[in-house]
């Protein structure tokens, strides 16, 4: 066959795309010897010389009839169904059909002697049987758009349209490896097959050119016209036919069109009502084949089991006998794709309980639910059912468990109304304007959702109140930031808002010493053994915090909206909140409330030094000029006995190939930019932390600088933002505020021709502020 047929070979069977080619050695890799990955795309004159070159050296010469990458889940065009028809493959059936019953090791011994057994005469006999088979698929409709000829057989190819799927290319190569009796792992998309006029070098003392045997340059298939001839050929296979001689190589199952359903679209899958093996046509059946199911396996009059924790029930049934249920041994064909290796599925025990896996292509892995979904194809909730009242499982609910249901869900529907009830969110503005922080409300019903999927394990619990979440809630947000939900993205931020919901009375947390026993081992548990964070283990010092959803009736709201009111009125922030705020703002009892588990914790004095010496710099500040601001108190404040370095050193957790003591020598330059960010930072951690409880007890007052204010203390026009001054300023300055609003009502009731802009100019304000206090009016 010249060279302008193997040219239009290729251009015929990649459509005139691209194709790869790969060079591999025909002794193997030894020596550096590794496949080449050809940088041609197109048979041509380049490339015959390439491929000569490579030959020359002993690399084999291969293609991939498919058009894409080099691995199979890259292959994006089904370009051609192949088959190859091996000798080696001929003898090995042949030894079967005569009763062999050895090992795969002694049948591959005796095919091997065989073959190199055989003579020119005998190897032609072996590939005319080949050409036989081949004639006889053409008399039943599909002749093949090319064969060509190897050392030991043919390649025969079938073109097939574009259009051509991956589950079509995967259901031809089946058949045609049954049809042909073809080497089963010549099957997978990305399969490579050697370039006609190469040699085969295997044995370099006898080479053999790969030749086009024969060449139908127009033959090109539809691949379900093809698909259902080949199947009539395997249904209905005739006496003394050549074709589908070797039943190990029948494709198992039938695949067929699944209608759409259940959110679905119709697809292809296989047909496991067709099958003939064990249970599982009786599985597919679902529901209408449970009661005959029940009776063949013995279970239609076993005893109720009764769970509470459908986690339970999972384990439960993980650990019935799968090769029971599906009625086949440990080691079969995989049930999930046509399968030519009959131990490529595998049923195994871990830990007591059964698993599925194939050892194949599909690489499924599956317990005994999803094998359920899957041949049923049932939805997961009525595999579930269908499973539980195979082997007559009860999942009931406590009367406490039911009772919490409720509350969690009406809690839920409460909070979910702070989103758009306009009533509700006048009623309780200041809660409101913390639901509204970024993430605040959402983290509330994340956390009533976590407490509501850990109810069935509670309600086994004895001496229960309301449903309690284990601690500590590092734990908890860490399980909502992994539903990357969206609103959260700071757990520290989180935690601290967690804690403001036990302020506010909309969580409670209880101590240790008032939970149930079993709960009080798991925190001791959980404190001796820590938890996985980022690959690390992390030990807790304080895990006897335990959140406890609530009850968000009328009064609970009220008492929400009064701690919120308190809360912002006092300046107290999100960034600041922590057990030291609450204890220097609201006193060791309301501290011991919200932080239960740390009720024996003091204050280090370098805080309480801290503290004393912002509580001397404010009221000095204050008695020079009445006023001062953030920035003026971070500037002037001087800790005592400070040592920044030092302090500095401390927040180095690790420091590679240095221990402890190399990083309390570490050289720090006074003016390191690193130290000295840090440091501001600190101060105004420290300023937030304590300057509520300062304005508090000093009765002071924070306000936003506005003319009256300037004027009154004379402050000056780079001054802007928030200054610290008496309290008697903002009295004032609520009055002329009030008086303001008023003025606007009035100008507008005088004259409704009046616009907002008009009215702004008279009163001295903003325009939206006019629209704001007009619509509330309204």
């Amino acid at each position: 066959m010249d060279k302008v047929n193997i040219k239009d070979f290729f251009d015929r069977i990649s459509n005139g795309q691209k194709v790869n080619f790969e060079y591999i050695h025909e002794q193997g890799m030894s020596g550096g010897n590794y496949p080449y990955k050809s940088k041609m795309k197109y048979y041509s004159k380049e490339a015959i010389k390439e491929f000569d070159k490579w030959n020359s050296k002993g690399y084999g010469i291969y293609f991939l009839p498919n058009g894409g990458g080099y691995k199979d889940e890259d292959i994006t065009e089904y370009r051609s169904c192949f088959a190859d028809l091996d000798i080696k493959d001929e003898i090995k059936h042949e030894i079967n059909v005569a009763g062999f019953k050895g090992d795969h090791i002694a049948l591959k011994g005796l095919v091997t002697n065989k073959f190199n057994s055989l003579n020119i005469s005998e190897r032609l006999q072996y590939k005319q049987i080949f050409l036989n088979r081949i004639d006889e698929l053409k008399l039943k409709g599909i002749p093949p758009s090319a064969v060509i000829e190897t050392k030991n057989g043919y390649h025969i190819y079938y073109f097939m349209n574009k259009e051509t799927q991956e589950y079509q290319f995967e259901t031809l190569q089946g058949l045609l490896i049954y049809s042909l009796n073809a080497d089963t792992s010549v099957k997978n998309p990305a399969r490579l097959l050697r370039v006609p006029d190469t040699e085969h070098l295997k044995d370099p003392n006898e080479p053999f050119t790969i030749l086009i045997n024969e060449w139908n340059s127009d033959i090109r298939y539809d691949a379900d016209n093809m698909i259902s001839i080949l199947r009539g050929i395997v249904e209905q296979r005739e006496q003394g036919s050549l074709l589908c001689v070797n039943p190990q190589k029948k494709s198992l199952y039938r695949v067929t069109t699944i209608p759409k359903g259940n959110g679905l679209p119709s697809r292809r899958g296989i047909d496991y009502s067709s099958f003939d093996i064990g249970n599982i046509a009786l599985i597919s059946r679902g529901f209408e084949g449970l009661h005959e199911l029940k009776e063949r396996l013995g279970l239609d009059s076993q005893l109720e089991v009764r769970y509470i924790d459908r986690n339970e029930i999972r384990q439960h049934l993980k650990k019935q006998n799968l090769m029971e249920l599906l009625g086949i041994p440990d080691r079969y064909y995989c049930l999930f794709h046509n399968s030519s290796n009959p131990s490529s599925g595998s049923i195994y025990i871990h830990e007591g309980k059964y698993f599925y896996k194939c050892h194949s292509s599909c690489g499924v892995h599956h317990d005994i639910i999803q094998i359920i979904e899957r041949v049923t194809r049932l939805p997961i909730h009525k595999s579930f059912d269908y499973l539980k009242e195979l082997y007559n499982i009860a999942e009931i609910k406590t009367e406490w468990q039911q009772d919490q249901e409720k509350l969690i869900e009406i809690n839920i529907d409460i909070i979910e109304q702070f989103r758009y009830d306009k009533d509700l969110r006048q009623c309780y503005p200041y809660l409101t304007k913390f639901l509204d922080t970024k993430g605040t409300l959402r983290l509330l019903i994340q956390i009533h959702e976590i407490a509501r999927r850990k109810l069935p394990q509670l309600a086994k619990i004895t001496d229960m109140n309301n449903a309690i979440i284990f601690a500590p809630m590092n734990m908890v947000v860490d399980e909502i930031l992994n539903q990357k939900d969206g609103t959260l993205n700071n757990i520290d931020n989180s935690n601290t808002k967690a804690v403001i919901m036990i302020f506010m009375y909309l969580l409670n947390c209880i101590g240790l010493e008032q939970l149930p026993d079993i709960l009080q081992q798991k925190a001791k548990e959980f404190q001796r053994k820590g938890s996985l964070q980022n690959g690390k283990v992390v030990h807790y010092k304080s895990v006897a915090r335990y959140y406890e959803i609530v009850s968000l009736d009328a009064d609970r709201l009220i008492l929400a909206e009064e701690m919120a009111q308190f809360f912002y009125q006092k300046k107290l922030t999100i960034s600041g909140f922590n057990r030291e705020q609450v204890f220097r703002v609201c006193g060791s009892e309301e501290a011991n409330r919200v932080f239960p588990d740390r009720m024996d914790e003091e204050i280090s004095e370098m805080n309480e030094s801290i503290a004393q010496e912002l509580q001397k710099l404010v009221m000095e500040l204050i008695e020079e000029k009445s006023w001062t601001t953030d920035r003026e108190i971070m500037n002037q404040l001087v800790i005592p006995n400070f040592d920044i370095k030092q302090e500095f050193r401390k927040t180095f957790k690790y420091i590679k190939g240095k221990e402890s003591e190399a990083i309390d020598s570490l050289h720090i330059k006074d003016d390191d930019s690193s130290m000295l960010k840090w440091y501001a930072n600190y101060i105004k951690k420290k300023l937030v932390l304590n300057m509520p409880a300062i304005i508090l007890h000093s009765e002071l007052a924070k306000s936003r600088v506005n003319k009256d204010i300037r004027m009154r203390l004379d402050i000056p026009e780079y001054i802007k933002g928030f200054v610290y001054h008496i309290d008697q300023i903002v009295e004032l300055e609520t009055v002329h505020i009030e008086d303001r609003a008023n003025k606007i009502k009035r100008l507008k009731l005088e004259d409704s021709n009046l616009s907002y802009s008009k009215i702004a100019t008279i009163v001295e304000c903003t325009r939206q502020y006019v629209s704001k206090i007009l619509k509330e009016s309204s």
